[in-house]
This record gives C-alpha cells, sequence and structure tokens, in this order.
C-alpha cells in the first residue's frame, strides 16, 4: 500500500473514528430486503439506473464503514471494496458475514490502484472520499484506467464552494477560508477546529481536506479518458442520515449556508467502449 504524508494521517485519524464510532464509518439506517427497495437505499437518486448490477464487477472506492459494499453483493456483483481504515473494512467484513454475501476486502490508498488491473470493473461508487486526497486529478485517471469500456463511474463529493464557506460566517457573511484558486488544506481555525461532532459525542480528529474545484475534477475525469453525462448539485438532506432542520435556520449556521449554496455535488461519467485512457 502506497503511502504519504496526507494518507498517513489521514488513515489515522479515521481509525480514530472508527474507534468512537461516529456515524459515518459504521453502517447507517436498514435496507429494504426487495432487490428494488436495496437499490432506491444505495442509489436514491437513480444515478445507475439501467445499469444492470447482476454479475457486474463493481468497485467501491474508499467506501469501508457502509452499506455500499454489501449493498452491491446482494444485488449479485463481484464487488470489491477498497479503503484506507483496518477497521471501518473490518466493520464491512462483519456486516456481510451477517448478510451472507461475499466481498473482496482490501486496504489500500485511492490514489494507487496499481493492484487492479485495466479495465477491471464495470462500476465505480466513490462517495465522499476524494477531499481526504491531495491529488484528486491522480485518483479520476486511475478510476479511468481501471473503469472497462461501457463501464460507469460515480462520484459524490463535497461543493467546493460551500466547503470553503463553512464556519467562516463573521459580521454579517462568509467569508471563504481560503480561495478557490488555491489548492492548499482547508484551513481549520478556532477553539473547535479539528473536532467532530454528532450529538453528545465530540472526537478530535483533525483530518486533512481538499476542496477540489469542479474544474479539476471535470478535468481528471476526461483525463482518464471517461465521458460526464451528468453533473448534479444537491443539498445536505438529499445525501445526509434524516434528521430535524429548522424551517428558519440561525444566519452563520451550516443548515442556513446550505440554503444558499449546495452542500454536495455528485457526477456519473462513462468509458466508452473502445476509448484509450489519455
Amino acid at each position: 500500500m502506497e503511502v504519504d504524508r496526507v494518507t498517513e494521517h489521514n488513515r489515522r485519524m479515521w481509525e480514530r473514528l472508527a474507534r468512537a464510532g461516529i456515524p459515518y464509518t459504521r453502517p447507517q439506517g436498514r435496507p429494504p430486503r426487495t432487490r428494488a427497495g436495496m437499490r432506491r437505499f444505495l442509489d436514491p437518486h437513480g444515478r445507475l439506473r439501467g445499469v444492470r448490477l447482476a454479475g457486474a464487477r463493481v468497485l467501491a472506492l474508499a467506501g469501508g464503514g457502509g452499506w455500499d459494499a454489501v449493498l452491491f453483493a446482494k444485488l449479485g456483483a463481484e464487488t470489491t471494496l477498497l479503503d484506507i481504515s483496518r477497521r471501518q473494512l473490518d466493520t464491512v467484513r462483519e456486516l456481510a458475514r451477517k448478510e451472507r454475501v461475499r466481498a473482496r476486502i482490501v486496504q489500500g490508498n485511492m490514489k494507487d490502484l496499481a493492484r487492479f488491473a485495466d479495465a477491471s470493473f464495470d462500476v465505480v461508487w466513490h462517495s465522499h472520499s476524494l477531499v481526504f486526497v491531495d491529488d484528486a486529478a491522480r485518483v479520476l485517471r486511475e478510476v479511468g484506467r481501471v473503469l472497462a469500456p461501457g463501464g460507469t463511474y460515480v462520484l459524490s463529493t463535497v461543493h467546493p464552494t460551500t466547503m470553503r464557506l463553512s464556519g467562516t460566517f463573521a459580521g454579517g457573511g462568509w467569508r471563504p477560508s481560503i480561495s478557490y484558486f488555491a489548492d492548499a488544506p482547508i484551513p481549520q481555525r478556532g477553539k473547535d477546529a479539528g473536532v467532530w461532532e454528532f450529538g453528545r459525542k465530540r472526537v478530535y480528529a483533525p483530518t486533512i481536506e481538499y476542496a477540489h474545484r469542479l474544474e479539476t475534477i471535470i478535468n481528471g475525469i476526461a483525463a482518464g479518458g471517461m465521458l460526464i453525462d451528468g453533473l448534479w448539485e444537491l443539498r445536505p438532506q438529499e445525501f445526509e442520515p434524516p434528521r430535524r432542520r429548522p424551517r428558519h435556520p440561525p444566519p452563520g449556521s451550516d443548515d442556513h449556508l446550505h440554503t444558499l449554496f449546495p452542500a454536495y455535488i455528485q457526477v456519473r461519467a462513462r468509458r466508452p467502449r473502445g476509448a484509450l485512457t489519455r
């Protein structure tokens, strides 16, 4: 497994978060038992509509801790899960055992998919982890290499504008924490910098995060030999576990920010048949 400074730091932080059992590191909710219900639970926006999963080779990229890999396997896919966190992989391994499905589980760095052959997956499912690497373009080139002709890639990640604004409200408005054109990590400031808070649980785990620009993502996908056929900007409630949100959130809160700017982007791309990675 290739290790670099950012990867190793974030690996240690995610192990800490997984030990604390924060929601992002363990399965949330309970999927329906029907195949249609499982697909809706896995893919509520239908980005894989029309894609046959039975018999498909699926890579759940950096998808440790949750349901995704197990649900792909239950839907008949030949599933591989890659994640940097051993604890989150162990969580999925135990979930797969309980659900009586098989999945190949691999610890590794999403920037280095050399263990996988060219064109070895029909679907790459990549949710909410791109911010934890410094070189998004490299990840996207690797995805393009391992994605088979005719294959589908679905990426979900934090919106780069909103990520720069979160937590910066002062004097009646938001001030970006870093220029949109800077490729440096998002600064963490204030007394709660690096603290992940869920209800009464507070865990200090200062992950290193990058708000990769839209042009980095779009051009990285293109450089990987893929063609984009959809881009969506989404509110938090379209991705996050259900919770009560105030109808009139207080100015400066993240809930207020998300009434003004999207929280997430989702991109779908296809690898054309016969196309070569650039």
